[in-house]
């Protein structure tokens, strides 16, 4: 089994908005990088009804993840652990991908806050516990990913935001992560072994070599 760290996270809350469609077009926001401490409304939909009309916002969390030393794998998996929330909390959120940080894992700017990437979707909609590790399965597109390059950004929001479909009745949404804990990518390690031809067969193709798996064969006749 495989785990790897992030390389960054931190949030950004977006900038207060007059109705919920200015909200989720909000280009900018207050950025919170390089988070190591509880943040109770990590990812939040925030509502007042305040005098005038109301008051919508959200925040959405930005993780970024080296991987460069990865290049094979599967059943790859984010963990992330969880705080209550400030407000009512619990609600779906789901992993998608971001540019923010320019997309390698530079800090986490103001301006960042719209750099999500909802077309892209790393996992399904989970459920948000109060407390405890919360497992996001990411898919195919996000293991292509890890494998294939040496950045993986991924942002946590609401499911409704993802879906730009407002919640009702009209109320505040909070889920919190305790960034001070680690936040992990973990997955299954390739096979290892010997990995070239023998006799023009392919590496793939063969199981032993004189009733020795190849994955426990290093080298041949000193050959890597």
């Amino acid at each position: 089994m495989g785990t790897l760290a992030s390389n960054r996270k931190g949030y950004i809350v977006g900038s207060s908005a007059s109705d919920w469609e200015s909200a989720l077009s909000a280009t900018t926001g207050t950025a919170y990088d390089s988070q190591s401490s509880n943040a109770i409304s990590a990812i939040q939909f925030f509502f007042s009804s305040g005098r005038g009309g109301g008051t919508y916002r959200l925040t959405r969390t930005f993780i970024h993840f080296d991987t460069s030393g990865i290049s094979g794998g599967s059943s790859f998996q984010l963990v992330v652990t969880s705080v209550a929330g400030g407000e009512s909390s619990g609600h779906n959120t789901i992993a998608v991908n971001h540019d923010a940080g320019t997309g390698n894992g530079g800090e986490l700017a103001n301006a960042d806050f719209n750099n999500v990437i909802k077309g892209t979707k790393w996992s399904s909609a989970h459920a948000w516990p109060s407390s405890g590790q919360i497992t996001f399965t990411l898919n195919a597109a996000a293991a292509t990913q890890i494998i294939n390059n040496d950045d993986f950004n991924v942002a946590l929001i609401l499911e409704s935001d993802c879906n730009e479909e407002e919640e009702g009745p009209e109320e505040t949404f909070s889920n919190g992560i305790a960034f001070g804990s680690a936040i992990n990518l973990t997955y299954t390690d390739p096979a290892s072994g010997f990995t070239h031809k023998i006799n023009s067969l392919a590496a793939a193709s063969i199981g032993k070599v004189n009733t020795v798996a190849t994955a426990n064969i290093g080298k041949i006749n000193t050959v890597d």
